[in-house]
């Protein structure tokens, strides 16, 4: 079929950005919970909420109140700063999709790496702190190490769910 090529570019696209996407904003977003603040147990619910929506309920959130060319949300903004508003599923429907998907995933991948985040031994850490280890050093060389068997669980497991995407795109 001649269309291969171009399914198979689109499914790889579909697979490895929305991954990139939740493991960054998931480590981001782990690294930020992981700490105390006030309204800690809020602030996680809410960053978990949107796992527990449906893909088809989502998608139809994301189509009508986000991305409508007409009274979406980013329409609305874009007509705030002067822009011409876009009709995302027309002209960028693979960002539109990708950007529900992450949505979706964050928080699976936020989950996973805060229990990773929550079983290191402190006491590491805080060695590496007594010993004149930047933030950034302890975070690269103890909490990414760390990470490791976390995150290839974490890829394995979205790329599997990631592969069966079809409500987001049929509703959409």
């Amino acid at each position: 079929d001649p269309d291969l090529p171009e399914v198979v570019v689109n499914t790889l696209l579909m697979v490895f950005l929305p991954l990139i996407v939740t493991i960054t904003l998931g480590t981001a977003l782990a690294v930020l919970y992981d700490g105390p603040f006030p309204g800690r147990p809020i602030a996680r619910l809410l960053v978990i909420t949107p796992f527990f929506v449906m893909p088809t309920v989502a998608a139809l959130v994301w189509k009508n109140l986000f991305f409508h060319p007409v009274w979406g949300l980013f329409s609305w903004a874009q007509q705030v700063l002067g822009m011409t508003p876009i009709d995302w599923f027309s002209s960028h429907p693979m960002t539109a999709i990708i950007i529900i998907i992450s949505w979706m995933w964050t928080p699976f991948a936020t989950l996973i790496i805060l229990t990773a985040l929550q079983s290191l031994d402190r006491e590491q850490i805080e060695a590496a702190r007594m010993d004149g280890a930047k933030a950034f050093a302890r975070f690269y060389y103890i909490v990414i190490p760390h990470l490791y068997r976390p995150l290839s669980v974490l890829v394995m497991l979205e790329t599997i769910f990631f592969l069966s995407t079809y409500a987001e795109i049929y509703v959409t």
